[in-house]
C-alpha cells in the first residue's frame, strides 16, 4: 500500500499495489496531478534471507534480483500499477539529488548481476535511461562494486555532467580500488588502488570537503 499525503494540507490518500519488497527508492515526482514512485522491486522478501552470514558463505545469492520499476499513483483512482523501466537487474540506487531530486528525472545508477552469473553478489555497476530504457554498464572479472555515487562537475549544465565513484573490490588481486566512471559515457576515467581490502559494504558516500 503506498501512503500519499499532501504537503499543502496533510491530507492522505492510500493505494494498493500487487505485493512487493524493497529496500531502496529512487525517486519521485509529480506531473498533472499524477505521483510516480520509481523504486527497486523485488517479488518478495527472501533477499532477507540471502544476505545472513552463512547464506553468503555458503556461496551466491539464491534470491530473486531487483528490478527498477514505476509505479503510477493517479490522482483520481485508489491503484497503483507498475512498468519496468530496465530489463537489467537494479539495486542500490542513485540519481544527481542536487538537480533531479522530486523532480522528472532521465539518469539513475546503481549496481547490478550481469545475466551470465545472475548468482554472484552484485559484480556490474549500471546506468539507466529511465526516458530512453537503455542501459550502459561497467563489469571487470572477479570484481564487486560498492554502491555508485554521482558527483556533478562544476558548472554543468547536462544531469549526467560529472564523474560516478565506486569502491570496488578486486577478489582476483585480494585488494580494493576506487573507481571513477565518466557518468555520461559510463566508461572508466581512473582507479586508486589501495594495497588491502576494504571490507564489502553496501552504502557508498562522497564528502567535498
Amino acid at each position: 500500500r503506498f501512503v500519499l499525503m499532501s504537503r499543502r494540507d496533510g491530507s492522505v490518500r492510500s493505494y494498493d499495489a500487487e505485493a512487493f519488497f524493497a529496500f531502496h527508492h529512487v525517486n519521485a515526482f509529480e506531473q498533472n496531478g499524477d505521483v510516480f514512485v520509481d523504486l527497486a522491486a523485488f517479488p518478495d522478501t527472501r533477499v532477507i534471507d540471502a544476505l545472513y552470514l552463512d547464506r553468503l558463505r555458503s556461496g551466491g545469492m539464491a534470491a530473486a534480483a531487483a528490478e527498477l520499476r514505476r509505479y503510477r499513483l493517479p490522482a483520481n483512482g485508489s491503484t497503483a500499477a507498475y512498468e519496468p523501466l530496465s530489463d537489467e537487474t537494479f539495486e542500490m540506487p542513485r540519481i544527481n539529488y542536487g538537480r533531479c531530486n522530486c523532480k522528472d528525472y532521465r539518469f539513475a545508477y546503481g549496481f547490478s548481476n550481469r545475466r551470465d552469473l545472475p548468482t554472484e553478489l552484485p559484480n556490474q555497476l549500471i546506468k539507466i535511461d529511465v526516458r530512453e530504457r537503455r542501459a550502459f554498464t561497467w563489469f571487470a572479472d572477479g570484481c564487486y562494486p560498492g554502491e555508485p555515487v554521482f558527483v556533478p562537475a562544476p558548472g554543468t549544465l547536462a544531469e549526467d555532467g560529472g564523474v560516478v565513484l565506486s569502491v570496488v573490490l578486486d577478489a582476483l588481486k585480494g585488494n580494493s580500488f576506487l573507481l571513477v566512471l565518466d557518468a555520461c559515457s559510463f566508461t572508466e576515467l581512473a582507479r586508486a588502488d589501495v594495497p588491502h581490502h576494504i571490507p564489502f559494504g553496501f552504502h557508498g558516500q562522497y564528502f567535498p570537503d
